[in-house]
């Protein structure tokens, strides 16, 4: 599998992202928190989303707050096949060659499980996470947990524990099986005792029910004597209550007319007195009305105080608001002499504002210039070096062309040579029995005899003479080729170098040709000028404002004016009031109306009479219409007893207190003997139902039993082959375990050997029991002996680091194609680093496509596709470079 394309949509810190991949080294760089690992991640979920171990709502929680809809689309090649997978909150799809293939998310993760890779598989062999490369050698527990999933030996635990779990449920069950079979005499015995009696209450039912029938007919008989006989006592009962309630009645009518007659009485009194009183009151009302029109005249004075007070303020405040609007003629000078600074100033401002941005050019275009001075010194190089280093690669190049024709042309001297040997070696094998000699045509008895042989090895031997000497001379033009195009193989990173240098002297140029200094002082200037027009603005502001407000003063000073006039008009007109009722002072006023005052108050305190005098004869006409209601009561209720006192006298005819009361003992002994009849019959019926249910129950058990017997014979038989299964579980573990720990014991070691050029020849993994707990113990092989990681340095331990997991990798997947490194690099020191770059740039070429997430701009270096990300309030990626080589 080789991952080509993630198009992420509102995913994390990504709102739209679209990353893709080449073959070889893809190195993901930014600072942290950026969103480099939301890229895996999104990576990740469309592949196995859908599975399982994902939680739920999982698009959702991941999903940017207050953005569109999420969606993840990944598109990648296995076994010669283009795929594509998408992920949105609402659909999954999985296209194979643009062919619909699968459409429910756990389809497409159980597909990609079943037809690329396992998910245990992707995140313990092609996903190595960030501390795995040193510390699954160094911390004992990683190595302990990485080993046991990429070996598969959590699989086999799983099935030790869960048939551990069934053996003891089993042997439970058995026992259960046991005590219940053991209680079947028991049982037995319990059944029999139940059943008799059962029989026995049935009988006793019987019996009961007999007797019930009988007291019924007995009950139901009284019954009908009692309840008529009770009717009887009831209505007697309720006679003599209502004539005891209709006296009373009456009596109390007879004291409430009497009431009433007496209260007519006193509203007569009371009424005649009021009449005397109203006449009184006519006589005050002329002089009540004159003391009112007076005091509404008083209340003028207060007014009239109020309005000399309001005046006198008034005359106040228009001499000073007079003062104050004289000063606006020399605001508006001020202001005039103020716009004309704030134009000079303008002009300048703007006359220095190009020099300014010129200024901020060359800051920037500094800035550039340093930054590619320091890219070129991390590389280790000047301008002059670089130079130097590409002249000699255009050299190598033509010399390499020139070389690549020598060595085609020495390769095929070689192979026309060894084509004359073999045809010459033929020629030996058919001379025998020839005529002709096939060097030089001539017959064979005219040669010597031997001499044609001898011509044929002498010929032969200068062949291979001259072939050997062909040979050294390709040997050293194929040395001289590696050594030309190792030098080559530099020239993708000279040329971008070369680049940087080009740019390093544009910036160069472009800043004399600004001239920096003069700028810089220009670009004071400027700051300084933008001041003072602010200053300026905020001067004229002030001024502005404050005529403003004189402006207002003089529209308050007409207002002013406004209200004196109203004033004292107003004042006019009191005096005028006060004239016209015939006074010269208020002084007059007030003693006329204390004058006028006890006469008003007597007025005042008769002014209710007319509605009391109304209010006594419309409740003397209610008591009247009262006490003509209660005659007629007395009336209806005396003919009322008279009536019911006759049906008293009919209802006592024919009745006896002595034959009611033993009608009535009688019925209730009776019925509390079918009471007790009844309860003892349904008791007799509970007890049979009960031993009904304790029957079934029993027969059920017995049942059980006959199931259990049956069921322990099954239980014994899977106990003995789940015991032997458990057995065979822990042998296949053990025997898994050490053919896995062989093999990645081979594969780390050749990995490891390779990576330190054979200083080390391998590892040793082996399982050792300490102080009563097995672990699993690493050692390196140096110099024919074992030793600890302890002796290794701090860059041989990440080569270990990096070949022990790797030969994991290929363990679980065999041919690795992907391998996904996510920040590799934390925590490690120079040293550790420096190894790390280098084993990248060597080893990990061999993978067909390698992914990894890093902050450190240092593995740029060994990257074939850079792809930067960046956030500012989301993430950002852009392709840096297409690599180094």
């Amino acid at each position: 599998m080789r991952v080509r394309k993630i198009e992420i949509r509102n995913f994390r810190a990504h709102r739209k992202s679209v990353v893709e991949f080449s073959d070889g080294i893809n190195l993901i760089i930014g600072q942290n928190g950026a969103g480099k690992s939301s890229i895996l991640e999104a990576i990740f979920a469309s592949l196995y989303l859908g599975h399982p171990s994902f939680p739920k709502g999982y698009l959702k929680a991941n999903a940017r707050v207050g953005t569109g809809e999420l969606s993840l689309s990944l598109e990648f090649e296995h076994n010669g096949k283009t795929y594509r997978i998408t992920r949105t909150t609402k659909k999954s799809e999985l296209l194979e060659n643009g062919r619909l293939i699968a459409e429910k998310s756990s389809d497409i993760a159980r597909w990609i499980e079943r037809n690329v890779y396992p998910l245990q598989v992707y995140t313990n062999a092609l996903y190595i996470r960030q501390g795995e490369i040193e510390g699954i050698i160094t911390n004992r527990e990683v190595m302990e947990k990485v080993l046991r999933k990429v070996l598969g030996i959590e699989d086999y635990e799983n099935a030790e524990r869960n048939s551990a779990d069934v053996i003891r449920e089993l042997k439970r069950r058995k026992e259960n099986l046991k005590r219940l079979i053991e209680r079947k005499a028991e049982i037995e015995e319990n059944l029999r005792e139940a059943e008799k009696r059962f029989a026995e209450t049935l009988r006793k039912i019987s019996e009961l029910r007999k007797r019930e029938r009988e007291l019924s007919a007995e009950v139901e008989k009284l019954s009908k004597l009692y309840r008529e006989m009770k009717e009887r006592k009831e209505l007697i009962a309720g006679l003599e209550k209502r004539i005891a309630l209709l006296e009373k009645s009456l009596a109390s009518e007879e004291k409430l007319l009497r009431e009433r007659e007496k209260r007519i009485e006193e509203l007569k009194l009371e009424l005649e007195e009021l009449e005397e009183r109203k006449a009184r009151l006519e006589e005050l009302r002329p002089l009540a009305e004159e003391y009112t029109e007076l005091g509404k005249l008083l209340k003028l004075k207060d007014e009239l105080s109020k309005v000399e007070v309001r005046l006198s303020s008034l005359r106040e405040k228009l001499h000073s608001l007079e003062k104050e609007t004289a000063k606006r003629e020399e605001l508006e000078k001020k202001l005039e002499e103020l716009k004309k600074r704030e134009e000079e100033t303008r002009k300048e401002y703007e006359r220095l504002k190009e020099k300014h941005r010129l200024y901020q050019r060359a800051l920037s275009t500094l800035g550039e210039a340093e930054k590619y001075r320091k890219e070129l010194e991390r590389a280790g190089y000047t301008i002059e070096k670089l130079e130097k280093e590409l002249k000699e690669i255009e050299e190598a190049r033509e010399e390499l062309e020139k070389l690549s024709e020598e060595i085609s042309k020495v390769r095929e001297r070689i192979a026309s040579l060894k084509g004359k040997k073999a045809e010459l070696r033929a020629n030996m094998e058919r001379l025998e029995g020839a005529k002709i000699c096939p060097l030089c045509r001539r017959p064979i008895d005219e040669h010597e005899e031997g001499e044609i042989l001898a011509e044929y090895r002498a010929e032969i031997s200068r062949i291979e003479k001259e072939i050997k000497v062909l040979e050294g001379e390709l040997e050293g033009l194929r040395k001289r080729e590696v050594e030309l195009k190792k030098l080559l193989a530099k020239e993708t990173k000279l040329i971008r170098l070369k680049k940087t240098a080009d740019l390093l002297r544009e910036a160069k140029e472009k800043l004399e040709e600004l001239g920096v200094e003069e700028l810089e002082r220009d670009a004071e200037l400027f700051e300084e000028t933008k001041e003072k027009l602010i200053g300026l603005k905020k001067e004229i502001r002030g001024v502005r404002e404050r005529i403003e407000e004189l402006e207002g003063l003089e529209k308050e000073t007409e207002e002013v004016k406004n209200e004196l006039h109203a004033l004292e008009g107003r004042k006019a007109g009191i005096l005028k009031r006060l004239s016209e009722r015939g006074f010269k002072s208020f002084e007059e006023v007030e003693n006329k109306l204390k004058e006028l005052e006890k006469p008003y108050h007597e007025f005042l305190s008769l002014k209710d009479v007319p509605r009391r005098i109304e209010a006594l004869e419309k409740k003397l006409d209610i008591e009247r219409r009262k006490a003509d209601e209660s005659r007629g009561n007395m009336k209806r209720l005396k003919a009322e007893l008279e009536k019911v006192r006759k049906e008293l006298e009919d209802a006592r005819k024919d009745f006896s207190e002595e034959e009611f009361e033993r009608a009535e003992r009688e019925y209730l002994e009776k019925s509390r003997a079918l009471e007790r009849a009844r309860a003892e019959r349904e008791g007799a019926e509970s007890l049979r139902d009960e031993i009904a249910r304790l029957i079934d129950e029993l027969k059920a058990n017995l049942g059980e039993i006959e199931r259990a017997e049956r069921e322990l014979e099954l239980l014994e038989k899977a106990l003995a082959d789940m015991t032997a299964f458990r057995e065979k579980v822990a042998r296949l573990k053990a025997e898994e375990e050490l053919r896995g720990l062989e093999e990645v014991q081979k594969l780390a070691g050749e990995l490891f050997s390779e990576m330190t050029e054979g200083k080390y020849q391998g590892i040793r993994l082996r399982r050792e029991k300490r102080y009563g707990k097995e672990r699993i113990e690493l050692k390196v092989l140096y110099a024919g002996n074992e030793v600890g990681i302890d002796f290794l340095s701090g860059g041989e331990r990440i080569a270990l680091g990096l070949a022990f997991r790797l030969a994991l990798s290929l363990y679980k997947v065999g041919n690795l194609e992907l391998l996904i490194l996510d920040e590799p690099t934390p925590f490690l020191d120079e040293e550790r680093r420096k190894k790390l770059v280098e084993i990248i740039s060597s080893q990990l070429r061999k993978i067909p496509q390698v992914i990894i997430v890093s902050h450190d701009e240092e593995l740029k270096d060994a990257a074939d596709y850079v792809i930067r990300v960046t956030n500012a309030g989301e993430a950002r990626v852009e392709v840096e470079s297409l690599g180094a080589y």
